[in-house]
């Protein structure tokens, strides 16, 4: 893979309703500006060299491996189900044909982002599992770039489930895995989430730059929104992960905001490596797309486009030129 341009500088609403008091604790008043505080670990970030992967929906295993030979990748997202079985044969067979395999594990199955995390009474068999599987893959892990835990947690909480129950669950995935050898990531922020957050980073001047391009919600729950993340924050910083993860999306233009946000999030969770396990446009164009595959590239180290189903307001199908962008990335 070589480097594109990296860009340094730097909708969705969610209602923020789920989230008890017992579980968030207000936290935004802690939040200090990024440009007091951590501007000058933001700009002494190295560049990365990305390397690029594919998540697809609703595609054949024959289309999923065409689309990966045209984006020239060999990494392809796929999701077991942990409360189910601990070896999936899906995964076994890409594995076996030489590719990489980014592996999401989800507990329960349910809607893609509406799934729910095991709850303590759960702990004993999470742990039983997740030594099952990290042992049954172990022979494999060259193949698996990194283990990702959950699909957009914020998403979760706001639906309805316990912060603290996925924070136990990161946990002891993170510990297990790491017997075993395995990188691990957290389950990827909800792109919204991230970029209202990062309105809270700024100073003034540059909170009315990000507030043009992206969405903010001032008005809508954002007070709850941001003790949402900073309580994340506070735990993840105590969670010896590998990779902070985030999720991207750009819906009609790109604003170049990934870098600052992603260093942010990153940088407040005490992590030191970036990964984007699913990025996406909202547009099909393929300006667009390039804008945003080159505004990741060199701020992630391993950065998986998705390929959507092109619904209204939801990720594009990528086409071949735009798996081709990939290619010369």
């Amino acid at each position: 893979m070589f480097l594109r341009k990296l860009y340094l500088n730097a909708l969705l609403l969610i209602a923020v309703t789920a989230c008890s008091k017992q579980e968030i604790i207000p936290s935004s008043a802690s939040s200090v500006p990024i440009s007091n505080t951590s501007s000058a670990a933001v700009q002494a970030q190295v560049p990365l060299q990305t390397v690029f992967g594919l998540a697809e929906e609703k595609t054949t295993d024959e289309q999923k491996r065409a689309d990966m030979k045209t984006a020239d990748v060999n990494i392809i997202r796929l999701t077991i189900f942990l409360s189910e079985t601990s070896v999936n044969r899906l995964i076994d067979d890409y594995l076996s044909k030489g590719y990489n395999v980014q592996i999401c594990i989800s507990w329960f199955t349910g809607s893609l982002t509406n799934r729910g995390f095991p709850t303590p009474k759960d702990t004993s068999t999470v742990r039983a599992q997740a030594e099952a599987f990290f042992k049954y893959y172990a022979a494999r892990k060259k193949q698996i770039p990194f283990v990702s835990i959950e699909n957009e947690w914020d998403h979760e909480v706001q639906s309805g489930y316990k912060l603290q129950d996925y924070i136990n669950e990161l946990s002891i995935l993170t510990s297990v895995g790491h017997k075993y050898g395995f990188k691990i990531a957290d389950g990827g922020i909800t792109y919204a989430s991230l970029q209202r957050w990062t309105y809270s980073q700024l100073n003034p001047k540059a909170q009315e730059q990000w507030k043009q391009t992206y969405y903010v919600g001032l008005n809508n729950g954002y007070d709850e929104l941001l003790d949402l993340v900073n309580t994340y924050i506070a735990s993840a910083k105590k969670i010896n992960f590998d990779y902070s993860n985030v999720h991207w999306s750009n819906s009609t233009t790109c604003g170049n905001g990934y870098r600052t946000a992603t260093q942010a999030f990153m940088i407040a969770c005490n992590k030191k490596t970036p990964v984007c396990n699913e990025f996406a446009v909202k547009t099909n164009s393929l300006t667009l797309f390039t804008q945003t595959v080159d505004e990741i590239t060199g701020n992630a180290l391993y950065a998986i486009a998705y390929n959507g189903t092109n619904r209204d307001g939801k990720a594009v199908i990528l086409t071949n030129a735009m798996l081709l962008v990939l290619a010369s990335s």
